[in-house]
């Protein structure tokens, strides 16, 4: 079968999709403007992997698995555009991506950090989700697409601002923790967009969350937090103990808070007595230093409890609330 794209740009017989050695691969025909993968225009045969961004011109697509029956190996793969559901053979994204960032089509989600001993709310977290027609809502998935497109930072600052135009309608100045992607902190980008805001809104309480994995280089992290500390914006180390946890940064460059992985969290009341004395240490060690510890991923009264008695001050999970849109927070508050 013929796959048809009507686009200025792609010749008439461009390129062909076939399987080689049960390997799924891509052949240039001579095409005028060439065939690209992730990007990077191809000068032979190219083996093709899961999540491979294929460009023909103006064209895009995802390469994804499928459970359909297997196609011959003799054969040539090609589908008539009119008569696929693209989705299912390949999630095509990479021009919606782009609409979605020029059209700011995201949607803040916020959820809600309180106190552990008494369940007050202290704040909130801000969590993006799409909102292009067509395009996947999850924001691991959009950042799979935004990675493979080099447009991660992009991503998360437009989820970041955008949380934070919303969260104006909140009520009771809570603290407005928001995300950042690893790539964005060597990037000017990052303080140029935080001091835009600051000079729009100098009174919202924001918290910017960082990666505990991105807590290597003490440099830099002193010279992030300086220039946070200008901006009256508090730091916060995310996910602490998902990998190695980093008491040497924590130490060097101690945060305002340090929010707990949900995979230490979950089941805690559960767990064997050699993981809680583990987290209830890295608490000491927080509380010595003056750090507000957070337990992420709280579902259960029973996590919560234990949680308490390890020492947390703080906590977050669907036992406090679920991520919803600013307005289902008003209404709760009024």
């Amino acid at each position: 079968m013929n796959l048809s794209l009507p686009f200025k740009g792609v010749s008439n017989h461009h390129a062909e999709l076939f399987i080689e050695d049960s390997k799924l691969r891509v052949r240039d025909l001579g095409s005028t403007n060439g065939t690209f993968v992730n990007r990077k225009r191809i000068v032979a045969d190219f083996v093709l992997q899961e999540h491979d961004v294929l460009h023909f011109s103006e064209s895009e697509f995802r390469i994804g698995r499928t459970d359909t029956a297997p196609v011959d190996p003799g054969s040539t793969i090609f589908q008539d555009l009119s008569e696929t559901n693209l989705p299912e053979l390949m999630a095509v994204g990479a021009s919606q991506f782009k609409k979605m960032l020029m059209t700011h089509s995201v949607v803040p989600f916020f959820q809600p950090l309180v106190e552990i001993a008494t369940g007050s709310r202290m704040g909130f977290e801000v969590l993006g989700r799409g909102q292009q027609e067509g395009l996947v809502v999850s924001p691991t998935e959009l950042f799979r697409i935004a990675a493979s497109l080099g447009l991660e930072t992009e991503l998360s600052r437009l989820f970041r601002m955008r949380g934070l135009e919303e969260a104006k309608k909140l009520q009771g100045s809570p603290k407005i923790f928001v995300n950042s992607h690893p790539e964005e902190l060597r990037s000017k980008k990052l303080m140029v967009s935080l001091k835009t805001f600051r000079r729009e809104d100098s009174q919202m309480p924001v918290v910017l969350e960082i990666h505990e994995g991105s807590v290597t280089d003490l440099t830099l992290m002193r010279e992030l937090r300086s220039q946070l500390t200008e901006l009256d914006i508090g730091l916060a180390y995310d996910d602490f103990g998902a990998g190695q946890a980093r008491l040497l940064e924590l130490a060097e460059v101690p945060p305002d808070y340090l929010k707990f992985d949900r995979s230490l969290i979950q089941g805690i009341h559960q767990a064997g007595s050699s993981r809680q004395t583990m987290v209830e240490s890295l608490v000491q060690v927080g509380k010595e230093i003056g750090v507000p510890c957070l337990a992420e991923g709280v579902e259960e009264k029973e996590e919560a409890r234990v949680c308490a008695e390890l020492g947390f001050q703080l906590a977050q999970g669907f036992l406090y609330g679920n991520p919803s849109p600013a307005e289902e927070w008003i209404e709760t508050t009024e």
